[in-house]
């Protein structure tokens, strides 16, 4: 059932607009689901980008809560994400620095025993917290944390349904997969094996309608204008669907779905294990029909192409999402590195080598919902 219409004057429309941009522009005044709760233990760390920065990520053994650590041991600089978790503590793997969940080293093998561990050896912290069977961070000041509420994955109907979630990796730009999804006229060719059908294309028009601090995008049949064919959500930075900026070029999405009958097979054995296999692979395959036209999109803006060329009526949110972006960049969320002072030893671009684990398609993975 499509959402009403609302009979804003100019006015409102034009405050509701400002008000949009002059809140929703800063990527790191957000909380971001990075992992699944599943997949994060208390055995082992876990490596993952966010915005660029190289981050730790592992689970506390006695609390059982998250924790996250900036990459980078106080000591040496070693990536701590190749390290153990001893006694409790997440141990370097270079020479054995220990921390605590404060970020404080707590134990040096090689310290003389009339010395005190330097006031300086810590790394930097980041809140997290789990809900809905992710573990979440936060990339931004405690002081910006505080008036925003906890995180939680959005349901714009269904959340107490039973839900299948998981994750791909791509090596695709985040901006360039989310606008995809806000592309309503690229579905009956790109995916017309799927979900899909080219012989039903037709002509449409979008509506965005400003709310607040998302956009609600609305596909309308030109002949018959009352009918709202379609309707989609932008909540920023990263859509309503998640697709997580790891890194320029690349991106973690983030999918779930909720379906009544979800509830009703998962109760049978074989049947919700049947469904939960299915259906992870059926979003890579959707995920993939996408795949050849985003890489090579990116290829091309890199050599200096447009984003956009003639533009149509069912590009609106496009551009609008567009802009929302460019203002979004103007403010630079990007890791900006540990120090303006880079040591002579690292050459060139060597060290891009073994930067990220990430790859152009990691198999969806289930969430803890299995």
């Amino acid at each position: 059932m499509a959402s009403p219409v609302p009979n804003w004057t100019q006015d409102e429309i034009a405050t509701n607009r400002a008000f949009f941009y002059e809140q929703t522009t800063e990527f790191r005044k957000t909380w971001y689901p990075l992992v699944p709760s599943n997949e994060l233990l208390t055995t082992q760390p876990t490596a993952l980008r966010l915005l660029e920065e190289p981050l730790v990520l592992y689970r506390d053994p006695q609390t059982n809560q998250p924790v996250v650590f900036a990459d980078k041991c106080a000591h040496r600089s070693a990536p701590l994400s190749v390290g153990r978790i001893m006694d409790g503590k997440l141990e370097c793997r270079y020479h054995g620095w220990q921390y605590d969940t404060d970020g404080k080293v707590s134990h040096i093998p090689s310290l003389l025993k009339d010395r005190s561990i330097p006031a300086n050896a810590k790394v930097q912290t980041y809140p997290a917290h789990e809900a809905d069977g992710w573990v979440w961070v936060w990339p931004g000041t405690l002081e910006d944390m505080q008036d925003v509420p906890k995180p939680k994955l959005y349901h714009p109907w269904g959340g107490d349904l039973k839900a299948i979630s998981g994750y791909v990796d791509l090596d695709i730009d985040h901006s360039l997969l989310l606008e995809n999804f806000l592309d309503p006229s690229h579905l009956p060719f790109t995916h017309d094996t799927t979900i899909g059908n080219r012989k039903l294309a037709s002509a449409m028009t979008i509506d965005c309608q400003f709310h607040g601090k998302f956009i609600r995008g609305l596909q309308v049949n030109p002949d018959c204008p009352e009918n709202i064919t379609a309707e989609f959500e932008f909540h920023p930075p990263i859509l309503s669907l998640y697709c997580i900026p790891t890194r320029k070029g690349h991106c973690r999405f983030i999918y779930e779905q909720r379906l009544s009958f979800f509830d009703t097979v998962f109760r049978i054995p074989v049947v919700g294990s049947l469904v939960g296999w299915y259906f992870p692979g059926f979003i890579k395959k959707i995920l993939m029909e996408d795949y050849a036209m985003l890489t090579g999109q990116q290829e091309r803006l890199a050599m200096g192409a447009n984003a956009m060329n003639s533009p149509v009526a069912a590009d609106l949110m496009i551009k609008t999402y567009r802009n929302w972006w460019r203002k979004a960049m103007k403010k630079n969320p990007w890791f900006k590195g540990y120090s303006d002072d880079i040591e002579d030893i690292v050459l060139g671009d060597c060290h891009h080598s073994c930067a990220s684990a990430e790859t152009k398609a990691v198999p969806a993975t289930l969430s803890g919902d299995e």
